[in-house]
């Protein structure tokens, strides 16, 4: 793992999958069961990056050459949870925009979700309104711009928005999107019922890439963890590693299962093994927890405090909430992290900004206010183990 790159990945690209799904025709029932070359493809898409790069430099006036350049920097940066990728996906999609605005909507979609992978909701929320402008009609469009609200916490504006896409038929990028609008509106059933179809329709499409195709399995996994459901968890981690076996964001789900399930050595082995694959730091704050609970404070430390390092390279904006709750779970940095969720409250009023908000404001001894905070992120009756754990130690008892 690089330790001076990081961003805040892990929600953007659940956002991001299944946003490029190609179909083909479907295998008749005499072909064999579906397999995935997963390496194949990351040196296709590699060779595809060089083929349009070299494109670019030789006619940058081109704008359908950087709209494909930036969609292949997306698929990368879910592949490898890579900042860098990001950052190259945002610039090329602008330099389509600048050599053609009119007719490129395509470019509107790949800023927005470039942006909402560094977590700059604002930037991206005028990405995708300038794609639902250009075509008012577009269900993708439309759910993308929800799943923006989402994240600035526009709950009203998002309701309406899904509530007229929540129908039956729509393609699994929507429907993932649809499904994590009703999961933080307190109905996971649905939205379980919702990905369970979506990952349906993704496994008899040709042309899907092995990492879309594994993330429903992985957000599959993730809802039932949330929910405490683990046995269903490990069934769809375990699913989603058949087909990516080197995917660290699912290596890293199922270490926080392990700690769910005090499976401190399981843990341990997921979070190293994600260390090695990708460039998330909560690996190295999992790591810790795990060494920390099997009485090694000594390693813990060294772990922590590398987690510690290894966030400091990135700006406070684009640190994901995960950190900054392991930080508060080990006392560390309390009280830049209740700085930061304050400054965040600003931009983003969600659920998860108000459970951050009463965590640090417990930490910091006020758990008055701490009460006020954790009851606005109960209103939505979103079904999350951690907020319930978080209501508890605040002492409250949920809505």
């Amino acid at each position: 793992m690089k330790r001076s790159t990081v961003a805040s990945l892990a929600t953007a690209f659940a956002l991001c999958a299944g946003a490029a799904v190609m179909l083909r025709a479907k295998p008749s029932s005499a072909e064999a069961p579906r397999t995935w070359d997963v390496a194949a493809e990351r040196v296709r898409r590699d060779a595809d990056i060089a083929f349009y790069m070299k494109r670019v430099s030789e006619d940058p006036t081109g704008a359908l050459d950087e709209l494909r350049l930036a969609a292949l920097y997306l698929q990368r940066a879910r592949e490898r949870g890579a900042p860098a990728d990001l950052l190259q996906a945002e610039t090329s999609a602008r330099r389509s925009l600048v050599n053609r605005r009119a007719h490129n909507a395509e470019a509107y979609r790949a800023l927005a979700l470039a942006l909402i992978g560094q977590h700059r909701f604002i930037e991206a929320r005028a990405a995708a309104d300038s794609l639902v402008a250009d075509d008012p009609s577009s269900v993708s469009a439309r759910s993308l711009l929800g799943e923006i609200l989402l994240e600035l916490g526009e709950y009203p504006a998002a309701d309406t928005i899904f509530t007229a896409l929540d129908q039956s038929g729509v393609d699994p990028a929507v429907g993932s999107r649809i499904a994590r609008w009703a999961a933080l509106r307190g109905r996971s059933a649905h939205a379980r019922a919702l990905l369970t179809n979506a990952r349906a329709t993704v496994h008899e499409q040709f042309g899907v890439p092995a990492e879309q195709v594994a993330w429903f399995d992985l957000r599959l996994g993730e809802l039932a963890l949330t929910v405490g459901q683990h046995d269903d968890a490990a069934q769809h981690f375990a699913a989603a590693l058949a087909i990516v076996p080197d995917d660290p964001r699912t290596h890293l789900a199922l270490a926080r299962l392990d700690l769910a399930r005090d499976d401190a050595a399981g843990a341990l082995e997921h979070s190293t093994t994600a260390m090695n694959l990708g460039e998330d730091p909560m690996a190295f704050a999992i790591t810790s927890e795990a060494y920390r609970r099997q009485g090694d404070s000594l390693e813990s430390d060294r772990y922590l405090a590398a987690f510690e390092t290894a966030i400091a390279a990135a700006p406070p904006s684009a640190w994901h909430r995960d950190w900054q709750i392991a930080l508060l779970d080990r006392g560390r940095q309390v009280d830049a992290v209740l700085a930061q969720a304050e400054a965040d409250l600003k931009v983003r009023r969600d659920v998860f900004g108000w459970d951050l908000y009463a965590w640090a404001l417990h930490h910091a001894g006020r758990n008055a206010d701490a009460s006020t905070a954790m009851a606005k992120a109960l209103a939505s009756g979103t079904e999350d183990v951690r907020l319930q754990a978080h209501a508890r130690a605040i002492g409250m008892t949920g809505p």
